[in-house]
């Protein structure tokens, strides 16, 4: 593409960032290195944003609590029970994609934006303003190094 670089990152189904980096780039047909930043950067956020109960994204309802012979039995943290699903952020990169997954079943019911009537909404995943200029600056300092090293 003349001009430039297109980004876009997809997030159930909706685009959530689509920005064009203003370096020009021609025969840069690799992107693994700032992929692979991006990646341990993004899954460490929402490795972190289990720690602050969603707060990175806006927070999470708390749940109903849940009593058996009058104590209460859910003292864990918020979708911390077992740890599977904290535990199971996965990144896949080549060359030219990152896809940053969740295999835990039950991760999609609550990321989903659904309309929903039981299962509250917890973000774990978002690519909001902050991680939008990380990804950006991430992909610049990439390119700027290449075209230093080619001098």
């Amino acid at each position: 593409m003349p001009g430039g670089i297109e980004l876009s990152v997809e997030l159930e189904g909706e685009k959530q960032l689509s920005r064009r980096l203003l370096i020009v780039a021609d025969g840069v047909t690799d992107f693994t290195d700032p992929l692979n930043k991006i990646g341990g950067e993004l899954k460490k956020t929402f490795d972190d944003n289990f720690d602050d109960e969603g707060s990175l994204f806006g927070g999470w309802r708390e749940r109903k609590p849940q009593y058996r012979d009058g104590i209460r039995i859910d003292t864990w943290p918020l979708l911390q029970k077992t740890g599977e699903m904290r535990q199971s952020f996965e990144s896949i990169v080549d060359k030219n994609s990152l896809t940053i997954s969740n295999k835990a079943p039950y991760f999609v019911y609550h990321q989903s934006n659904k309309p929903r009537y039981k299962l509250p909404r917890r973000v774990m995943m978002k690519v909001d303003e902050e991680r939008r200029q990380y990804i950006q600056k991430a992909f610049q300092a990439y390119l700027v190094s290449l075209m230093r090293s080619r001098r």
